[in-house]
């Protein structure tokens, strides 16, 4: 009897405590897996409007991130937060999120993050572990507004291709 117990526990609890550990979160702009992204990032919308409403939604990318800010036309953003890439130490561990203005972001390197999309970049807390990945995988390192104006141009120069 007390095997049948034992057995039926395990039966229980071992799925749910997998699925909330490979829990998937999609990203609401192409769908990806946002949990699987090197540069996951979560904006929490203050303000909604009709057709987004206020709360936290995630993000695979700085790209996915920029078309849902021109789709938020009338709404605002409280806060954005972006996996710091030096914490992530496996698949199964996230890493720390950050404040997306004080990051530093590592564009055009070698080192490609991922479960992103592109314009790739890895993101970082200092600017010295930043300016260390730079030194092996080349890049360039830039700045919240630099890189949002990075990204912007990049889709910019994007559409005019087709």
């Amino acid at each position: 009897m007390k095997n049948i117990v034992i057995l039926l526990l395990i039966i229980i609890f071992i799925p749910s405590l997998r699925s909330n550990t490979l829990s998937i979160e999609r990203c609401i702009m192409c769908g990806m897996d946002s949990n699987k992204s090197e540069t996951k990032f979560e904006v929490h919308v203050s303000k909604g409007t009709k057709e987004i409403a206020s709360g936290c939604y995630s993000f695979c990318c700085l790209h996915c991130v920029v078309l849902f800010k021109y789709r938020l036309s009338g709404g605002e953003i409280g806060s954005i937060l972006v996996r710091d890439y030096n914490t992530v130490t496996s698949k199964y561990d996230s890493g720390e999120m950050i404040e997306a203005k004080k990051g530093f972001y590592l564009v055009e390197s070698e080192l490609l993050p991922k479960g992103s999309m592109v314009p790739f970049m890895l993101v970082f807390s200092t600017y010295e572990t930043a300016n260390k990945f730079r030194k092996v995988y080349g890049g360039r390192i830039f700045n919240w507004k630099e890189v949002w104006g990075y990204t912007e141009s990049y889709d910019r120069i994007r559409k005019s291709k087709k």
